[in-house]
């Protein structure tokens, strides 16, 4: 008789093994010989619902994928392979299925003309921007200049721009606030330079400029009776306006030698994109065009 925990825990392994991708048959068939050690086709299908014919196709399925070894005679008898062994190739499995997916993902590019993202987005709340920060400098094929509040500066972005230089990318850091002089969490061969002009007043957070067409503003916004939340806009493509505007002031402090910055007339739209918008990032497009 088997307890009601074992039951439950054998269930829940079931639910387990199918989550990752083995039929309904092929993971009672697995658990019913955990149950018993090595069996026969008649003795797990005693112990499991699964039919003896049915047991005989998991059990192929289960030795192919390594996790069976099946002892010849009569009758043929099955034994599962170590929890240990089941676990590690499991993960080697879907380590290799998903590096082949950003393989694969890498070549998807769009089949027609890219369009120029001119519209502004928002996102709210310091995990969501931090996430977004962290996205677009992994991103980076160019230049990265990131201009932080120093408690802004997380392990998550600065373990992106370690990587960042890693890849020979040009990393520049610097603080939001002249007063700020910690900047112990940076790459140690990231160009670090003082701030030109004083935000301690302005609540401004972070700015972020990638390979001159990607952009990120955040500030502190008052929420409520001395509570503040971080609201950030971003922009992309090289006439999108913020992108604009920002790289220009940029290229004061990080040099003139850029080539020419053009100021587009179209104005900010803020149209949805679907690729970008997602519920966990909280990304919204600005309402009727203005900055929020």
């Amino acid at each position: 008789m088997v307890s009601f925990d074992r039951e439950r825990t054998e269930d829940r392994a079931v639910e387990l093994l199918t989550d990752l991708s083995l039929t309904d048959y092929e993971a009672r068939t697995f658990v019913g010989l955990l149950r018993l050690g090595r069996g026969s086709a008649r003795e797990v299908s005693d112990v499991v619902e699964v039919p003896r014919s049915r047991v005989y196709d998991a059990v192929e399925s289960l030795h192919e994928m390594g996790l069976v070894d099946i002892r010849y005679g009569t009758p043929k008898e099955f034994i599962p392979v170590s929890h240990e062994t089941t676990v590690r190739k499991f993960v080697v499995r879907y380590e290799d299925l998903t590096q082949e997916l950003s393989d694969v993902l890498n070549q998807l590019n769009p089949t027609g003309r890219e369009t120029e993202q001119i519209g502004v987005w928002t996102v709210t709340g310091s995990k969501n921007i931090t996430r977004r920060v962290v996205e677009f400098i992994n991103d980076a094929k160019g230049e990265i200049i990131l201009m932080s509040d120093e408690a802004l500066l997380t392990d998550e972005i600065t373990d992106a721009l370690v990587r960042a230089k890693e890849k020979e990318r040009d990393v520049y850091v610097t603080a939001v606030d002249s007063e700020t002089e910690d900047v112990d969490s940076v790459p140690s061969d990231s160009t670090v330079v003082e701030t030109f002009w004083t935000w301690s007043r302005s609540h401004i957070s972070r700015i972020l400029l990638v390979n001159d067409e990607v952009t990120l503003v955040s500030v502190e916004q008052q929420v409520g009776d001395g509570e503040t939340a971080e609201v950030a806009i971003w922009g992309r493509g090289t006439k999108n306006n913020l992108v604009v505007v920002l790289r220009t002031i940029l290229a004061v402090q990080f040099g003139e030698d850029r080539e020419a910055f053009e100021t587009g007339t179209a104005s900010l739209e803020t149209t949805d994109d679907p690729t970008e918008a997602s519920p966990d990032t909280d990304d919204r497009p600005d309402a009727d065009g203005h900055d929020e």
